[in-house]
């Protein structure tokens, strides 16, 4: 059995349990691949870095508020029912298709944040 399993990979269920227990590290991978692709072939890639870095610079003014929006956010869809947060996950893809910069300027949002957290949150080192 498990040579078979080998020899012929991944059975159907596996798959589907496989997608269940990691729904959101693929949607978001779907979701930076679609938008990567997207913005070179309809925007140009000089937005979407513009805008990822005008994110960033935007998020260290005010992380606060970044914050909360984006963990009232994320705590609006994970409250929703399933069949919900297909909807809004299928309409973030389409977003991310026809108006990828706006994907990476929530990634800027986002990247800046944490990048001030993470600073932030390191002890400095002894002064010689």
């Amino acid at each position: 059995m498990e040579e078979e399993k080998k020899k012929d990979g991944m059975s159907v269920k596996e798959l589907e349990g496989y997608a269940q227990k990691h729904r959101y590290e693929i949607f978001f991978c779907l979701l930076f691949v679609l938008a990567s692709l997207f913005t070179l072939v309809f925007w140009g890639a000089e937005l979407s870095v513009l805008l990822a870095g005008a994110g960033g610079i935007i998020s260290i003014l005010m992380p606060e508020k970044i914050h909360n929006f984006s963990k009232s956010m994320s705590s609006k869809i994970s409250k929703m029912e399933k069949t919900t947060q297909m909807i809004v996950g299928i309409v973030a893809l389409i977003v991310a298709i026809f108006l990828a910069p706006l994907v990476f300027l929530v990634i800027g949002l986002h990247a800046g944040k944490h990048m001030l957290h993470h600073f932030k949150e390191v002890p400095n080192p002894p002064q010689q």
